[in-house]
C-alpha cells in the first residue's frame, strides 16, 4: 500500500491519495503548480482502502515534517 500527499513548500497537505500496488511498483502524481508530492512513509493505514473522512482527517491534522525549500535558479559562475 502506498500512501502520497500533495504539499506545498510550507508543509501544508493539500490532498493525500492511497494506492493499492504491489511493492516494485513505481508511480508518479503529477502536482499542480507550487505544489510537490512525496509518498509518505511509516504511516499506521493497513489492508482495505481507508474511508475518504480518514485520509481528510489525516490532511487535516498532519503535516509534511522537512519540506523541500523551494529551488531558485542560479547564474554559473564562470570557470576559472
Amino acid at each position: 500500500m502506498k500512501l502520497c500527499a500533495n504539499y506545498n513548500i510550507s508543509g501544508k497537505i493539500r490532498s493525500v491519495t492511497w494506492f493499492n500496488a504491489p511493492d516494485g511498483v513505481s508511480l508518479m502524481l503529477t502536482p499542480r503548480p507550487g505544489e510537490l508530492v512525496t509518498e509518505v512513509q511509516e504511516h499506521d493505514l493497513t489492508g482495505e482502502m481507508p474511508d475518504e473522512q480518514t485520509l481528510r482527517n489525516l490532511a487535516k491534522s498532519y503535516t509534511i515534517e522537512e519540506p523541500c525549500r523551494q529551488s531558485r535558479l542560479r547564474k554559473k559562475l564562470p570557470k576559472e
